[in-house]
C-alpha cells in the first residue's frame, strides 16, 4: 500500500511541477536525470577523495554517497541549462512574438510540461524503488525484528510492499549493483538470522587468523555482547556497543575482513550451511585443534616406558592443568598459533605453571607431513583430520579437532 501512496504522490507531484514550470524546463529535466543515472557512478569515483577532506571516513558511507552526489551535481546542472532555455524563450515570445502568440505558448508549454511531468515523476519512482530495494535488501535479512528502531521498521516495511506490488523487478532491472553486494548481504542474513552458526563462522579456515588479531579477541570476551547476539537483540542495540563501533572504525580490520570474505563468497554460504568447505577441507590440518592431556601422556610413556607410575601420575595431573586451555591452530595463509602454551618452572624439586603465552609462525605442506616453524621452533606434525600430532624435539603433543 505504502508503494502506491507513494507512486501517487510522485506522479502527482511530478504533473504539478510540470505544468508550472513548462514543457521546456521539465524535458530537459528528464534529459538531466537520464543522464545523471548514467554518469553518477563515474562522477562520484572522480569524486571520492574529496570526501576525508570533508570528514567522512567510512567507507561504506562514501561508497553510498558517491553515486548520490554525482547523480545531484548532474542534476543541477541541467536544471540551471533548463531555466536559462525557458527564460529566453519565454523573454522571445514576450517582447517580439506578441500577446496571442504568448499565450498560445504558454498553454502549450504548460500542458506539455504535465505529460512530462507525469514521466518525471515515473523516473523518480524507478529511482526511488531502486533505493528502497537496495537498503531493504539488508535490513530484512539482518535486521527483520519489530524491536528495530523506527527507521529500519519503515524501510523493511518498504521492502516488502515493493515485492508485493511487482516494482521490486523493476528496481532489480533498472541499476544491478554488483553481484558481491547482493552475496554479502545474503551472508549477513544467514549469519544474523543464525546465531548459533557464529561458532562455526569462527572456524572458518580463512577467518582463524583474523579471529586471532587482539581486538577481535576482546570482542568475542564481551560477555554482554555475545549474549545479545544470541539471543537476537536488535541490530541497533548490537552495534551500538562500543567494541563494535571501535572495530567498525578500525580501517585495517575491515580491509582485512572484506578481502577474506570476497575471495570466498561461494564457498563460505555452504560451510556456514554444512559444516563443510568445499574449497578449503582438502587441506587437513586447517582448523582449530584442542590438546589431548590423555593420549598426549601415552606419548610420553612410549618414549619414556620405564618411568615410574607416581611420577606419570603427577605428569598427567601437571598437564591436565597447564594445557586445559591449550590450542593449536592452522590458518588458510598458512600461519600458525598455539595459544596458552605453559612455561614450566621447577620450585622445591616440583613442577608448576609459571605461566601460559601464546606462540605465532608459520605451517608448510611436507608431502604426507607438515613442516612448522613456531615461536623460532621447527617442528613437524602429521594429522588424519581428526588428530594433530605435533612433534617439536623429544617432545610430542598431540591435539583433537574441535
Amino acid at each position: 500500500m505504502t508503494i502506491w501512496i507513494l507512486a501517487l504522490c510522485l506522479l502527482a507531484a511530478g504533473a504539478g511541477l510540470g505544468f508550472s514550470q513548462g514543457a521546456i524546463r521539465t524535458g530537459i529535466s528528464f534529459i538531466g536525470i537520464v543522464i545523471a543515472v548514467t554518469f553518477a557512478g563515474l562522477l562520484g569515483q572522480l569524486l571520492q577523495p574529496i570526501f576525508p577532506h570533508m570528514g567522512i571516513q567510512n567507507p561504506m558511507l562514501i561508497w553510498m554517497l558517491k553515486p548520490v552526489v554525482g547523480f545531484c551535481l548532474i542534476l543541477t546542472c541541467f536544471i540551471i541549462i533548463a531555466f536559462v532555455v525557458h527564460r529566453k524563450v519565454y523573454l522571445f515570445y514576450k517582447y517580439q512574438a506578441g500577446d496571442l502568440r504568448l499565450a498560445l505558448w504558454e498553454r502549450l508549454n504548460s500542458r506539455l510540461g504535465l505529460c512530462l511531468g507525469l514521466l518525471n515523476g515515473t523516473a523518480y519512482l524507478v529511482l526511488l524503488s531502486f533505493a528502497i530495494y537496495n537498503f531493504s535488501y539488508w535490513t530484512v535479512q539482518i535486521a527483520p525484528s519489530g524491536n528495530e528502531a523506527k527507521t529500519t521498521r519503515v524501510i523493511n516495511q518498504l521492502g516488502h510492499d515493493l515485492e508485493s506490488t511487482g516494482l521490486a523487478g523493476a528496481a532489480r532491472s533498472f541499476a544491478p549493483l554488483p553481484d558481491t553486494y547482493y552475496k554479502v548481504a545474503d551472508l549477513a542474513g544467514l549469519v544474523c538470522q543464525n546465531p548459533q552458526l557464529s561458532g562455526r563462522l569462527a572456524n572458518y579456515p580463512p577467518l582463524l587468523a583474523i579471529a586471532e588479531r587482539d581486538d577481535v579477541k576482546q570482542l568475542a570476551q564481551d560477555t554482554d555482547l555475545t549474549e545479545s547476539w544470541k539471543q537476537g537483540a536488535p541490530m541497533g542495540q548490537v552495534l551500538n556497543n562500543p567494541k563494535v563501533k571501535a572495530m567498525l572504525q578500525n580501517q585495517d580490520l575491515i580491509d582485512a575482513v572484506w578481502e577474506t570474505l570476497r575471495a570466498n563468497l561461494d564457498d563460505l554460504p555452504a560451510y556456514l550451511k554444512t559444516g563443510k568447505s568445499p574449497k578449503y577441507d582438502s587441506e587437513k590440518i586447517l582448523g582449530r585443534w584442542d590438546f589431548n592431556v590423555n593420549v598426549s601422556v601415552g606419548m610420553l610413556l612410549v618414549s619414556r616406558p620405564n618411568i615410574r607410575s607416581a611420577e606419570l601420575k603427577a605428569v598427567r595431573a601437571l598437564w591436565s592443568e597447564a594445557y586445559a586451555q591449550t590450542v593449536f591452530i592452522a590458518a588458510a595463509d598458512h600461519q600458525a598459533f598455539l595459544d596458552n602454551m605453559p612455561r614450566f618452572s621447577v620450585q622445591n624439586g616440583m613442577a608448576t605453571v609459571a605461566q601460559t603465552s601464546s606462540w605465532q609462525g608459520q605451517w608448510n605442506n611436507a608431502g604426507a607431513d607438515y613442516s612448522l616453524t613456531v615461536n623460532g621452533k621447527s617442528m613437524t606434525a602429521h594429522t588424519d583430520g581428526l588428530r594433530l600430532t605435533i612433534k617439536s624435539g623429544a617432545e610430542t603433543w598431540v591435539f583433537d579437532r574441535e
